[in-house]
């Protein structure tokens, strides 16, 4: 749930961690704006790992945004989102099944966070951001560190419900989820008074930035067509910093995706998840989809992958000094010491405002055991290094990019176990 600081752009749904130039941005507080407003979410900058929900921005603040609703009788069952955030880069794409492991399809940004989705056996969630409550999960039980856990491992409401109960979700302390079966039974649970919320129906509805307008056209029109479902969120779209950056329809029985990739015009790409899964893992830009679907499917890049641990293995380290200044940077955020000079301008002015919150985070995870260097390479001029993190309690996967000066231009989690 948290998502990545590159220090170039808003991605809307996690907050991080950085220490001497360590940044790992944490996937849920992104939602704080979006819909989780993301899986969202006010967004810290360092350390992407413990929140599940990458959605928009730094902090929890008092806006929400997205627009989410079920429309269900007894013959269909339509799960209805807006996307509202400040990044134009969206995206959608497709994880086949593994063992233990559903097959669905993502929606969201760049920063391959999962906004919203829809597994095989027609389970879909998405969140709101914007509410501000006091929430915090039992250590004992497992974090959430990935939206699509949920949708890995879950095939109704019911087990969704026991999921929440049995892993820590931090992002309800400024989010609520809503998820749907394909028997048109869904739950809203988010945190309220310090204790986990959980709101079970088997009607329509839904909330989230344009809930006024959402009550007034549900009392009129319940009718669970795609039609009727683009309609509603037409007149709930949102517009200025955060407007709506695309629009989702899925049939939770029969795996059609409906998906409005830009919400001012008249353009429907229609999908269907079985279909797709059959290509394999790939991605589609939703700005190019058109002209993407009469290509080669593109191949998932690393933040899109789950189990990315197991994917990469330990590798030599021919530059023990970068190793070393990943190190100090982490041990820096721990002990509260962070350094200004070891990011650059625009990562910084992202990454400063939640120093605290992102040194409590990483402590959250144990005691520091073991940096290990997997991957290493060039992008764009910049270097590229991925560590194994080992924590006490947690390993993690930490992408970080140096520019040329040797400052921490960006820093992302992409698996946390």
């Amino acid at each position: 749930m948290w998502s990545q600081v590159t220090g170039s752009q808003d991605s809307g749904h996690s907050p991080g961690i950085s220490s001497r130039g360590v940044v790992i941005a944490a996937r849920s507080h992104q939602l704080t704006i979006m819909k989780r407003n993301d899986k969202p979410s006010g967004r810290t900058p360092w350390l992407q790992f413990g929140l599940a929900l990458a959605l928009c921005g730094f902090i929890a603040r008092p806006v929400q945004a997205c627009t989410i609703f079920v429309l269900t009788d007894t013959n269909r069952a339509l799960f209805c989102n807006n996307e509202d955030w400040s990044n134009p880069k969206t995206r959608i794409w497709f994880v086949p099944a593994k063992p233990k492991h559903y097959g669905a399809v993502y929606v969201g940004f760049d920063n391959g966070w999962a906004q919203g989705g829809l597994n095989t056996e027609g389970l879909a969630f998405d969140w709101v951001a914007g509410y501000k409550e006091i929430w915090n999960p039992d250590p004992s039980v497992p974090r959430v560190w990935r939206n699509e856990r949920v949708l890995e491992t879950c095939a109704t409401v019911e087990e969704a419900i026991a999921f929440y109960r049995e892993h820590g979700e931090a992002s309800f302390t400024y989010a609520r989820i809503l998820l749907a079966d394909r028997t048109g039974a869904s739950v809203i649970i988010g945190a309220k008074d310090g204790k986990l919320q959980v709101e079970t129906s088997k009607q329509c509805r839904g909330f989230g930035y344009g809930a006024r307008t959402l009550d007034k056209m549900l009392a009129s029109s319940t009718e669970p067509t795609v039609a009727n479902g683009a309609k509603i969120l037409r007149a709930c779209l949102q517009t200025g910093q955060y407007a709506t950056k695309y629009f989702n329809i899925f049939d939770l029985k029969s795996g059609d995706i409906f998906l409005f990739p830009a919400p001012a015009q008249d353009d429907e790409v229609k999908l269907n998840l079985a279909a797709e899964l059959k290509k394999g893992a790939h991605y589609y830009d939703m700005p190019q989809i058109h002209e993407q679907l009469t290509q080669a499917p593109q191949a998932l890049l690393a933040n899109m992958e789950g189990s990315a641990l197991d994917k990469y293995q330990a590798i030599a380290d021919k530059e023990p000094k970068v190793t070393e200044h990943v190190r100090t940077m982490l041990q820096d955020v721990i002990n509260g010491t962070v350094h200004m000079d070891d990011f650059t301008a625009d990562l910084w002015k992202e990454a400063a405002p939640s120093l605290k919150e992102t040194q409590a985070q990483i402590k959250s995870l144990g005691r520091f055991v073991s940096l290990t260097l997997v991957d290493r390479s060039e992008e764009g001029g910049k270097r590229s290094y991925r560590y194994r993190m080992e924590f006490e309690k947690n390993t993690i996967l930490q992408h970080f990019v140096f520019d040329q000066q040797n400052k921490l231009a960006s820093s992302q989690t992409e698996d946390f176990r």
